[in-house]
C-alpha cells in the first residue's frame, strides 16, 4: 500500500507575482505535497516551485503548455515517471491541454495516471457571444482521454473546472468521484481568497460569488483518506486568488484481478 498527498492549485498566472512569491515559497515548504498539479503556470512561477520543491521532478518538455498553462510535480524518491502527454480536449486557451503523467510508486508493480486541466473561463469572448457552455464538452473529452489512458485503472484528475454543475455531472457519470463526496462531505469554497492583494498592492474587494471550482477526482483502486481546502497566508499575503485542494490517497501495491 502506498500513501501519498496530492495538491492541486491554480497559482493565478503572473498577477502580482513578485509580491506573492514569498507566500508561494512558504506554502510549498510548510505544506510540501508528494504530488502537485498547477494551473495558470508561468515560467517564473515554475522556477519558484522548482526551488521550493528540490526533491521533486516535473515534466520537462518543449511544448509551451508545460510552462505557460500547467505542469505536474512528483517526489523523486517516491515515484518513477513512466510516460507523459498533453491531450487536446477543446479548452479555449493557447497551449491549454489535459496534462498527464503515468507514475509508478517505489517498490510497487502498479502505476496510475495523474492529470490536470483548466477548463475555459465563463467570461471567454466566444462563450459571451454564443451563450453556450463549452465546459460540458471539454469534460466529456477529458473523460474519453482518461478512458483511453487509464482504462479502469487508478487515475487522479485535478481541475479548475470553472463551473458548479454540468461538467461535474459528466465526470461523475464517467465513474469519477470527487475527494469530498467520497468522504461523505461537500467541498468548502476554493475561490476567491479574501482578502487578496490587488491594485496598488493593497487589498481587493471579493468577487460577488464564492464558489468551489477546484477539485480532485479519482477512479479505480485509489482511495481518498482525507481532503482539505487549505487556508494559507504568509505575512498577510495569500499565494493566489484560489485556495489549494489537498487530498491524501492510498493505492494498493497490486490491482485486483
Amino acid at each position: 500500500m502506498t500513501t501519498f498527498v496530492s495538491m492541486t492549485y491554480n497559482i493565478w498566472g503572473g498577477h502580482w507575482l513578485a509580491e506573492r512569491t514569498p507566500a508561494l515559497r512558504w506554502l510549498f515548504e510548510v505544506r510540501e505535497p508528494d504530488l502537485l498539479a498547477v494551473q495558470e503556470l508561468t515560467p517564473s512561477s515554475r522556477d519558484i516551485i522548482d526551488a521550493a520543491l528540490p526533491g521533486h521532478r516535473r515534466v520537462d518538455d518543449p511544448f509551451p503548455g508545460w510552462a505557460v498553462q500547467s505542469n505536474l510535480w512528483w517526489r523523486d524518491d517516491l515515484f518513477a515517471m513512466e510516460e507523459y502527454g498533453a491531450e487536446d480536449v477543446g479548452i479555449r486557451a493557447e497551449h491549454a491541454r489535459l496534462f498527464w503523467v503515468r507514475l509508478r510508486p517505489a517498490g510497487s508493480s502498479s502505476s496510475f495516471v495523474y492529470s490536470t486541466a483548466h477548463l475555459t473561463w465563463p467570461g471567454h469572448p466566444q462563450e459571451r457571444a454564443d451563450d453556450l457552455n463549452p465546459r460540458v464538452g471539454q469534460a466529456r473529452q477529458v473523460a474519453a482521454a482518461l478512458d483511453r489512458l487509464a482504462g479502469e485503472g487508478p487515475c487522479v484528475f485535478t481541475v479548475d473546472i470553472n463551473d458548479y454543475a454540468r461538467p461535474l455531472w459528466v465526470l461523475r457519470a464517467a465513474g469519477f468521484a470527487d475527494s469530498f463526496a467520497a468522504l461523505g462531505r461537500s467541498s468548502p469554497i476554493t475561490h476567491p481568497v479574501v482578502p487578496l492583494i490587488g491594485p496598488g498592492r493593497g487589498w481587493s474587494a471579493p468577487e460577488p460569488v464564492a464558489k468551489a471550482i477546484d477539485w480532485q477526482f479519482h477512479r479505480g483502486s485509489l482511495r481518498p483518506r482525507c481532503a482539505e481546502v487549505v487556508e494559507f497566508f504568509h505575512e498577510g499575503v495569500a499565494p493566489s486568488d484560489h485556495k489549494p485542494v489537498v487530498v491524501t490517497y492510498t493505492l494498493p501495491d497490486k490491482e485486483k484481478p
